[in-house]
């Protein structure tokens, strides 16, 4: 699998590639209303830790394997492991954001991961009526085979308490439960030219619990 090239986003220079910090492929998917439950909202998401060098995160973004685009817009955020939000964004629903591999984009002003750090990535999905129809809320990706971007190692799939009716953004303090991350978020790195996506990893999931614990036009690149 190779480096996804982006131009139009972000800050890129020209010994610079835009890497996608998890690919993933051949997984199992639900939408919102059969992973939560009815008039249930979360933050969901997932942790890494950053290698022996800094990263640069030029864009956040949602999975989004649909033609039609994302049925509602998506505030994503990515937080370092003691809770400070380092930045935020709202992509859009429809088909205004920028479309990688699977996930729609938004920019960010560029920030930087320190090396050896633990960050967090998550996004919210807003609550889903019980009788949804054809408005279900829009897609997670699971139980696939996930390709790291150099640099990143996964941790722990990530989430919030969930609560009945309309929630926020927030950090996913809570162990989601499941064996991989969520996808759900992902993020957007300047990588040097010429830089290799590893080879992938499989990851089983002995059951999808997500989230047991209840309170209550695009600019496609290639």
């Amino acid at each position: 699998m190779g480096i996804s090239l982006l131009t139009g986003i972000g800050t890129t220079c020209a010994d610079a590639a835009t890497l996608a910090a998890v690919e993933t492929t051949n997984g199992s998917s639900a939408n919102w209303r059969n992973t939560i439950g009815a008039n249930q909202s979360a933050t969901v998401g997932w942790s890494f830790q950053v290698g022996a060098l800094d990263l640069q995160v030029d864009a956040l973004g949602i999975y989004d394997p649909a033609v039609t685009g994302l049925e509602d817009s998506h505030p994503v955020g990515i937080w370092t492991s003691g809770g400070t939000l380092l930045a935020q964004v709202t992509v859009p629903s429809g088909t205004a954001g920028t479309l990688v591999g699977g996930y729609s984009y938004e920019p960010i002003t560029a920030i930087t991961l320190t090396a050896g750090s633990t960050y967090i990535v998550g996004t919210y999905f807003a609550p889903v009526a019980d009788l949804c129809g054809s408005a279900c809320g829009d897609t997670l990706l699971y139980n696939g085979t996930e390709t790291y971007a150099p640099g990143i190692t996964f941790l722990q799939s990530r989430q919030t308490a969930a609560v009945l009716g309309p929630g926020s953004l927030a950090l996913p303090n809570l162990n989601a439960g499941i064996a991989e991350g969520l996808f759900g978020p992902n993020l957007l790195l300047n990588a040097p030219a010429g830089t290799a996506a590893p080879a992938p990893s499989t990851w089983g999931l002995a059951g999808f619990r997500l989230l047991a614990l209840v309170a209550g036009g695009r600019r496609r690149s290639s």
